[in-house]
């Protein structure tokens, strides 16, 4: 495996990118990331949570929906453990960013997920996970507050490739119940990978929506997924 497919495969923990070859970046001299906004509170749940996953896996985006250059890859064959498939860290609990909700928060009555592949190691990334209405504010608080914990993390020692992780905030606009959203900068070497994820709250479901590439991520690209997203989960016909 080249460094550029196990760093895609890290940043996106269940995505196994095709097609892995080389990549040149500038790793150094890189701006600082702003910082992680506050912990958006979870809006009072007024719907019930789904309780099928397979029911919910319909609910997410397919390749008919997605920017051109995308294909839909098949679910790993520990999808359904819970395993987030995510490279150890330092600390080790950070491993959690990035991985399906389900996995980050246990609980879940139901959870799915999907992911796809594009060009230039790009990839797009979608969980869902439906919790009891008395249980979906600490799932969301929870996946917000990791962040703050995990501003800057690495690889674990040890590791066969050395990486470096930032986070940092990412202004979105509102959608859903409630929203939240952040970016990823993951490093190792000259190779330097980005993610932009919104997390949002539609009922009593959390859906995950994550963009990862070599170049910055169009915020505008981000938003239009996750908006068509929460119309999808909302039972709004149309992508």
């Amino acid at each position: 495996m080249t460094r550029a497919c196990a760093l895609s495969a890290v940043v996106a923990p269940l995505m196994v990118a095709a097609g892995c070859g080389s990549q040149e970046g500038a790793a150094s001299g890189q701006p600082e990331l702003p910082p992680v906004g506050p912990v958006v509170a979870a809006a009072p749940a007024t719907t019930g949570p789904q309780t099928d996953s397979a029911r919910l896996r319909e609910r997410l985006l397919s390749d008919a929906d997605l920017p051109a250059g995308f294909a839909a890859l098949a679910p790993p064959a520990d999808a359904g453990s819970g395993a987030t498939g995510a490279s150890p860290t330092n600390p080790a609990e950070c491993g959690k960013v990035l991985a399906p909700l389900g996995a980050q928060r246990p609980g879940a009555l139901a959870q799915a997920s999907t992911q796809y592949a594009g060009p230039n190691f790009s990839s797009i990334d979608i969980d869902a996970a439906s919790y009891p209405a008395d249980r979906v504010a600490g799932a969301f608080s929870d996946v917000q507050e990791i962040l703050r914990r995990c501003a800057h993390y690495s690889s674990a020692e040890g590791s066969d490739i050395p990486m470096d992780y930032r986070i940092g905030g990412l202004v979105q606009p509102p959608v859903g119940d409630a929203a939240a959203s952040f970016q990823v900068r993951t490093t190792s070497d000259d190779l330097t990978l980005r993610s932009s994820t919104a997390i949002v709250q539609v009922g009593s479901t959390l859906v995950q929506v994550a963009i990862t590439a070599p170049e910055a991520v169009d915020p505008a690209v981000l938003s239009a997924l996750t908006a068509a997203q929460v119309r999808r989960l909302q039972g709004v016909a149309g992508p």
